[in-house]
């Protein structure tokens, strides 16, 4: 009962916040105006979809602080998100360098990961080799690492409406439907399908406040929850592998071109898979179709464990670089 009034209040909020979308984003200058270099909508539209979402949860960190005393955990990740949020909110502002961005989430990860051992990666389990690797003092060094990379792969993945979102999306319906104890999930994914129809529909857009805010938020919460599962049973680090490995893999492959054209991996381009599809002039569903699909199939086949999870990976990563190839005409950098 709880979660239904806090879902009916989340999706309160992000419809009063879309109904005041254009006042609130002239208020803190926060618009996305088009360029015609990588930008592409046709009007400046209200960057204010981690505002959405960041108000939404704000309401439901109060629940959990007075209402539920045995989520310490989810208060560290809720608090350690919203620090995410406002690094990201300032880059939509201002446009941080990616220095300042880095350092800052750096510290930030850094901090509160020490603070929170139950958000330290101390070992993964590899069914493939039926084997663990622990990483003892490097836990702190290692998790802050996977974060890191986690939340700059979701904040690529942040160029063409709707995307973004939908991976995340299946992340936490992934999170819902393979852990327990998960059930203010509810209340996330349906704050999210509400601000995904905005998205698509144009009115908002997520920005770097959003994008970080979501890598950061599903970051932490499947370290939690690997953690807990851990304590039961094996749990097949390649399962997590397979759920975030497009954002990965389009990430560094991204950054791998820019290095070998001696630029800055974390520089702007138009190199990534959304990208490449939208420069075939294919329409905005079908391209989210062909990536949403790609993204979904590897995590249902591996569900139905008729197919080695080492497997699945290798046949996903060669099926990815044929379609680069065949966009590219045959050419992997370009």
């Amino acid at each position: 009962m709880d979660e239904f009034f806090l879902t009916l209040f989340s999706i309160t909020i992000i419809l009063y916040i879309n109904k005041y979308r254009k006042i609130i984003a002239q208020k803190i200058n926060l618009f996305d105006v088009p360029d015609n270099i990588r930008k592409f909508h046709i009007i400046d539209t209200p960057l204010i979809g981690g505002i959405m979402i960041f108000s939404t949860l704000f309401f439901l960190f109060f629940y959990i602080l007075f209402y539920d005393d045995n989520n310490k955990t989810n208060l560290f990740i809720f608090i350690t998100s919203f620090f995410v949020f406002f690094i990201g909110l300032i880059d939509d502002i201002l446009d941080l360098s990616y220095k300042y961005k880095f350092i800052s989430l750096f510290v930030i990860f850094t901090l509160f990961v020490t603070l929170d051992p139950s958000l330290q990666i101390t070992k993964i389990y590899f069914s493939t080799f039926d084997k663990f690797i622990y990483f003892n003092n490097l836990s702190i060094l290692f998790t802050v690492s996977c974060l890191l990379l986690l939340t700059n792969a979701i904040n690529l993945i942040d160029g063409i409406n709707g995307f973004c979102i939908s991976v995340v999306i299946i992340i936490f319906s992934w999170i819902l439907l393979t852990f327990e104890n998960n059930n203010f999930i509810y209340v996330i994914l349906t704050s999210l399908i509400l601000i995904l129809v905005l998205n698509l529909r144009g009115n908002v857009f997520l920005g770097d406040s959003g994008s970080l805010f979501l890598g950061s938020l599903v970051g932490l919460y499947i370290i939690n929850n690997y953690n807990n599962v851990l304590i039961l049973r094996n749990f097949p680090v390649e399962d997590i592998f397979i759920v975030l490995m497009l954002p990965g893999i389009d990430m560094l492959r991204v950054f791998f071109i820019r290095m070998v054209n001696r630029k800055n991996p974390f520089s702007s381009d138009r190199n990534h898979l959304h990208h490449l599809l939208l420069d075939k002039k294919l329409k905005l569903y079908q391209i989210l179709i062909i990536i949403v699909s790609f993204y979904v199939l590897p995590i249902l086949i591996n569900s139905l464990s008729i197919i080695n999870s080492s497997l699945i990976i290798l046949i996903s990563i060669i099926i990815y670089i044929i379609i680069i190839l065949k966009i590219k005409n045959h050419k992997l950098i370009k």
